[in-house]
Order: structure tokens, then C-alpha cells, then sequence
């Protein structure tokens, strides 16, 4: 498809991988999954991230995922594919398995593990880079890295390796705002935190990269238009009632109880790999008892964005 970092605004859902008992990859499932973003109308969808269990997972189950991904989304939206090795090597193998999948962007985390200098963070990102001609997104996701950039190492990135848009996984909102400062309009941030949404938002992010938008597109859409036009009161009010729902889907470690609340929405996607254990019987039944309120204020919400946006008389 071939995107400019600058057309990436609104909503990306992060998807999970349904796998069957025996490991393989559900390919219907995938179709449907697809199917169901595209319907929903995120602005792009994203597997293998950390909702995909992109650890857990082989790397050719990787490429598979990806391969029936951008078969099932046929060039409706582009397709975002997480890189989160820790290290060069598969890093880059993973980059190029990507590439020849057809993919739009390259979601590329931060090296972990060996925790690197900033130069040494700098060249990593210059390495994977050269692979690809793909746009590639620095994923800032600190409590799971151990690392947080600072300010100018993103502006660095941005500068040096090409970096075009960053998906940050931060509450501090002094150190994004400084970020947005570093970067000023060369990149295009999106929040992948739903519980400070409204105020990354606020400060310049141009939507958002939610797992929690697979069940709850339009009021996470509706949420941004608000965002996006200054109505910071209906939005912050309208994010109260939401969080409560989303709540749900973090009671347990991502994608636990977003697993569990798919196969309830008829979208089945399987068990989630070790270390992971399915979701608690507690679990399923928060669940239970709490969707139907929840994709009731998902069809409020789709019903409030579409009046937002009807041609005006």
C-alpha cells in the first residue's frame, strides 16, 4: 500500500493471534478478525505486537500470521507488524520476513535485555532500517523494557534512522510533552495507553494503538473526534464511562481477558501460549456480566460518531 507517516491518525487495533489446540494458525479466524477491523473502521490494524504474543510465538508462525493478515485486509487499511525481538539478529530476519509479507510499517521496539547506550539504541535502529523500505515505528513500551528513551534519543531516531511515527506506552505526560517537542510534526505519535488517552491526545498524539479497540472501535473513535476538536470536557467525560469496560480487558495480563471477551463476541481465538495461562473462571464471568452494558455504549458511541460526522445542514 505504501503510507506517509502523516496520513497514520485515529484509531489502530492490535490483534491477537488465534491459534488452534495444536498450534496451527486459525486462518478463518484471521479472515474474520481482519474483516471485522476493516468493518469497524480502524485507521490500520496491527499483528504481532504484544496483544499477538510476538514472543511466544515462532518465527514462522509470525510469518504466517502476517502473510493471512495482509491476504485478509487486501489493501483496505494498512497493516502494522510488530518486531519485538530483543536482539539484531532476529530483529532483522524478522524485518525481512515482514517485508516480503507485504506489510505497510514496521513497528520496531526498543532493544531490551542487554539494555544499550543511546548511541548503541541509535545504531540498532539504523541497522533494522537499512533492511526494509518500509516506514518504521519506534514502540516505546518502558515497563516492559526497562528502558525510556529520552527526549532527544526519540528526536535522534526521528533524525538519523528514519524513524516516521512512535507508539508510546508512557503515563508520564511531562516526558511525552517533551517528546512532542523534540519531534515537533517529523513523526506521528499514537498512545497505546487507554487509561491517559484523552490527555496524550490533548498534547498532540494523533490517535491511539489499542488492543481494547477490537470490542470497542467507535468509542474509541468517537473519543478521539472529540479529542481532536478540542471537546475536552464530553471527551473526558465519556472516557469515565468508558475506562470501566476496558478495565476488564487488563484484569489480567493482555491478551488474557481479551481472548476470553473475543470467544464471547463469537470470535474464538484460543488459549494464550506460556507463560501465559487462559483467563480465571472470575475473569470470564466479569466478562459475562459486564459486555452487554459495554458493546451497549459501544453502539451509543457509534451512533453519537456518526452524527458528529453527517453533513451539516
Amino acid at each position: 500500500m505504501g503510507f506517509h507517516h502523516s496520513r497514520l491518525e485515529g484509531i489502530v487495533s492490535a490483534t491477537p493471534t488465534p491459534l488452534r489446540s495444536d498450534g496451527a494458525l486459525d486462518h478463518a479466524m484471521v479472515a474474520k478478525l481482519a474483516g471485522h477491523v476493516v468493518k469497524g473502521g480502524a485507521s490500520a490494524i496491527a499483528p504481532n505486537g504484544g496483544t499477538g504474543e510476538y514472543t511466544a510465538l515462532t518465527p514462522a508462525q509470525r510469518r504466517e500470521m502476517l502473510e493471512a493478515t495482509v491476504e485478509a485486509v487486501a489493501g483496505r487499511i494498512p497493516v502494522i507488524a510488530g518486531v519485538l525481538s530483543p536482539g539484531i539478529g532476529e530483529a532483522i530476519a524478522a524485518t525481512r520476513d515482514a517485508t516480503a509479507a507485504g506489510v505497510d510499517m514496521i513497528m520496531l521496539v526498543t532493544p531490551y535485555h542487554a539494555r544499550p547506550g543511546v548511541d548503541s539504541v541509535v545504531d540498532y535502529f539504523k541497522a533494522v532500517a537499512d533492511v526494509t523500505e518500509l516506514p518504521v515505528m519506534l514502540y516505546e513500551i518502558p515497563y516492559r523494557t526497562g528502558i525510556q528513551l529520552e527526549a532527544e534519543t526519540v528526536a535522534r531516531l526521528v533524525d538519523e534512522a528514519g524513524v516516521v511515527a512512535m507508539k508510546t506506552c508512557s503515563h508520564d505526560l511531562g516526558y511525552q510533552m517533551r517528546v512532542m517537542e523534540a519531534i515537533g510534526d517529523r513523526a506521528t505519535i499514537l498512545t497505546g495507553e487507554e487509561n491517559v488517552f484523552p490527555a496524550h491526545v490533548a498534547i498532540g498524539a494523533k490517535g491511539g494503538f489499542l488492543a481494547s479497540s477490537l470490542l470497542f472501535p467507535k468509542a474509541w473513535q468517537y473519543l478521539y473526534h472529540l479529542c481532536a476538536n478540542g471537546e475536552m470536557a464530553a471527551a473526558a467525560a465519556f472516557h469515565r464511562r468508558l475506562m470501566p469496560f476496558v478495565g476488564m480487558i487488563y484484569r489480567e495480563h493482555n491478551p488474557t481477558a481479551l481472548r476470553a471477551a473475543l470467544a464471547l463476541c463469537d470470535m474464538p481465538h484460543g488459549d494464550c501460549l506460556p507463560p501465559l495461562r487462559p483467563a480465571s473462571a472470575e475473569t470470564v464471568a466479569v466478562l459475562t456480566a459486564g459486555l452487554p452494558a459495554a458493546l451497549q455504549l459501544e453502539a451509543e458511541a457509534a451512533h453519537l460518531l456518526a452524527a458528529a460526522l453527517a453533513p451539516k445542514a
